[in-house]
């Protein structure tokens, strides 16, 4: 069993915000030059997040600032230092949308997926149109999408279920079996692709979509480059 890496290593949760008047001093001793992310609270709504590096500090200036008045508990968050804490607070922000935050949270690198989301639900109602129509349509649709994929995903759907590939070499025949999800297994071992496969077989180079054949709707042995032509 692993040990779970260690963030938060102490939290103060929903206290009213007179305990920094009244105590601030035993507050202070709790988490003075501490870092971490607090949270402001009005009437039991989050109302502002934040991170400091000196969470006693920002927590006297909220006090006194813009926020004044605006919340009446709060919760802190203590935690050791960590190159994610600017992220962390970015996504707490993206979640929760505090009304006392002037500005969402920013990620530095992060690739918005909305835009994959959107081409690949288009791509599966092409496949499932495809399949509906069957014949030329599905044909059509299966060589359409291997020959702008890579790898398994190349033959992704071809088939619905294991059906068998068969290649020859020399005086040698070899067989495996071609999967729903595009990947090629041979012997104990499964392959990403097909020029993978077809190396584990012959033990040098080869050019996989030549090499394997797999039954055509006319019940033909033919290489599976023809399913991508």
């Amino acid at each position: 069993m692993t040990s779970r890496k260690q963030l938060v290593v102490g939290h103060l949760e929903d206290v009213s915000w007179k305990v920094l008047a009244d105590y601030r001093d035993v507050v202070a001793d709790l988490i003075r030059r501490r870092s971490g992310v607090y949270a402001l609270f009005r009437r039991e709504n989050l109302y502002y997040v934040g991170l400091a590096s000196n969470l006693m500090g920002r927590l006297d200036g909220h006090v006194r600032d813009r926020h004044h008045g605006k919340w009446d508990r709060f919760s802190v968050y203590l935690t050791v230092h960590a190159d994610h804490m600017k992220e962390l607070e970015s996504l707490l922000l993206r979640i929760t949308a505090p009304e006392g935050n002037k500005t969402g949270g920013r990620f530095a690198k992060s690739q918005n997926l909305r835009s994959t989301l959107h081409r690949g639900m288009k791509e599966a109602d092409f496949d499932k149109h495809a399949a509906l129509l069957g014949g030329p349509v599905a044909l059509r649709r299966s060589r359409s999408r291997a020959r702008r994929a890579k790898g398994s995903l190349a033959l992704t759907g071809l088939v619905q279920r294991a059906t068998q590939l068969r290649a020859y070499r020399g005086d040698w025949e070899y067989r495996g079996s071609l999967r729903r999800d595009g990947r090629i297994r041979y012997g104990k071992r499964v392959f990403d692709s097909p020029n993978a496969a077809g190396r584990a077989a012959v033990r040098g180079r080869c050019n996989g979509w030549n090499f394997w054949h797999l039954k055509n709707r006319r019940g033909q042995w033919v290489p599976l480059r023809s399913f991508r032509s």
